[in-house]
């Protein structure tokens, strides 16, 4: 089993969206009609109570906008996607947190046109045992990461979540757990990997995926991939999830 070496620690940037998607509404959601739910925001506090407030038990569709946020929250938001199935589309970014509790939950995984899905890793023992902060705003500074890495365990035990999709590593090692193949673009100045249709495939075998080409037929414009290597995010090439 080939393990590949990743170095997290590093802040996760937004991966060139249009400037207004790129204003992350706080705490932002809504049931837009009876089987769609909005999220659009970054994942904190405060969209956790909108949506134990907000989301309806007739939910069929998520229709998903975040870079991420807050590991913790995200966990319990994701309780009320276990189990449904969901239709989960992505519009312009589903990013850190969302990528990693939300989208392994998914019946069925749509990536509009131009949409990206970008992963840097969970609260892993490798991150602890190292003392680093976690990348982006998983956590608050200084927070024990401990309950959060128990709460993570949990999920992705109840969940039957592989390793990989989280890039999983032991304490003290920089070797993700459960991944094969080759990253493009990577190099020791990496942050994140962009998940490309043969990660997401392979990494979340229980849900249908279908990555949507613009008219041109194409996922991704070449401008958006140098705007992706700028920020230090590796395409997931032939990274596959074993």
């Amino acid at each position: 089993m080939k393990r590949l070496a990743y170095a997290a620690g590093l802040v996760l940037a937004l991966v060139g969206i249009d400037a207004a998607q790129a204003e992350a509404k706080e705490g932002a959601c809504q049931q837009a009609t009876p089987d769609t739910f909005v999220i659009d925001g970054v994942i904190d506090a405060a969209l956790t109570a909108c949506v134990e407030q907000a989301f309806a038990p007739t939910t069929s569709q998520l229709i998903l906008t975040s870079r991420g946020g807050k590991a913790g929250e995200a966990m319990r938001i994701a309780e009320w996607f276990e189990g449904r199935r969901l239709t989960m589309t992505v519009k312009g970014e589903c990013n850190s947190s969302c990528a990693n509790y939300f989208l392994p939950l998914a019946g069925r995984l749509i990536v509009e046109p131009g949409a990206v899905i970008v992963v840097h890793g969970g609260i892993d023992p490798s991150l602890i045992s190292r003392q680093l902060a976690p990348d982006g705003d998983m956590a608050e500074p200084g927070v024990d990461l401990a309950p959060i890495a128990e709460q993570q365990r949990a999920f992705v035990a109840r969940n039957g979540i592989n390793p990989g999709w989280l890039l999983y590593r032991e304490a003290d090692s920089l070797s993700v757990e459960r991944l094969d193949g080759a990253l493009a673009d990577f190099d020791a100045r990496t942050k994140a990997w962009l998940v490309e249709e043969t990660m997401a495939r392979s990494c979340l075998p229980n849900t249908v995926v279908e990555y949507r080409a613009d008219r041109r037929g194409e996922w991704l414009t070449e401008s958006r991939r140098r705007a992706l290597r700028r920020q230090n995010i590796a395409r997931s090439n032939t990274v596959v999830c074993n």
